[in-house]
């Protein structure tokens, strides 16, 4: 089975999105490539992906709902929203953002507020993640409309679709995926630190995952020089991890309050590991 890990940016340089590839037999995942691409380059890998194959990437897939209601109120789930991002421009929508938290602040969705390393979709100082947001839900649409599937939403394309036979994509976050598995999840980043912290990770990968890695040694050097291509390797994990068991995942309540979730997005992290 193929799997893929993104970290994802909203850089405009549009050169600091890395993704890392591998095939999953059994517990064992063998990597392929680790490698910054362009945004639309992703697209096209994501859309190209095989039927059963998983795509764990690491960007908020929408927005507060009460930001929803202040930037498109008739939108009910996710693909209203995503739509919507195609017919405006970043600067517009970073236009509507700033109004609306010189009113309400920075929101969470209910999702985000299970992990206090999470912030806002809606932040725009270190980290910026209202670029990441815009992007990487313009870019959700048209893979959704192509037949992806994009839990928890139902799918585009019905099951028995020829255009259905296409990847799955999970909202992920490196970051709680390697505290759920007590690595280290801070500093590893930058700071004085961040070298020895990475190489903690690395070592401890496997044995906190159950995922065996058969080839880390081939991408230690490239994860120790940078951070973004370690966090594409552990969301490659992360979507190991899902293809394997997806009862380790934290996932919504559909039939309770949970159930924002189709309109905000889901952050899918393996807390039950």
């Amino acid at each position: 089975m193929m799997v893929a890990g993104v970290d994802f940016s909203g850089a405009k340089t549009d050169d600091r999105t890395w993704v890392a590839t591998g095939t999953l037999d059994g517990d064992t995942l063998t990597l392929d490539d680790c490698r910054p691409v362009g945004r639309d380059e992703l697209s096209q890998m994501l859309l190209a992906m095989p039927a059963g194959s998983v795509a764990a990437l690491d960007f908020p897939f929408s927005v507060p709902e009460s930001f929803v209601r202040f930037w498109h109120p008739g939108a009910t789930a996710m693909p209203d929203l995503w739509a919507q991002t195609s017919e405006i421009d970043l600067t517009r929508f970073l236009e509507f953002r700033d109004r609306f938290v010189a009113e309400q602040g920075e929101p969470k969705r209910r999702c985000d507020l299970r992990f206090p390393e999470c912030y806002s979709c809606l932040h725009k100082a270190n980290p910026n993640m209202v670029p990441m947001t815009f992007y990487g839900m313009r870019m959700l649409g048209p893979l959704w409309q192509a037949g992806c599937s994009v839990p928890p939403i139902q799918d585009k394309q019905p099951s028995n679709s020829p255009q259905s036979s296409k990847a799955m994509l999970l909202e992920a976050m490196p970051g709680a995926a390697i505290k759920a598995m007590k690595l280290p999840h801070k500093g590893y980043k930058n700071g004085k630190n961040a070298p020895e912290l990475r190489q903690r990770i690395l070592c401890g990968l496997e044995e906190c995952s159950g995922v065996k890695i058969s080839n880390l040694s081939s991408f230690q050097s490239r994860c120790q020089a940078s951070h973004d291509a370690l966090d594409s390797v552990v969301a490659a994990v992360i979507a190991s991890l899902w293809a394997r068991d997806p009862s380790v995942f934290w996932c919504p309540d559909m039939d309770g309050p949970d159930r924002i979730a189709s309109l905000e997005g889901w952050l899918y992290a393996p807390v039950y590991l």
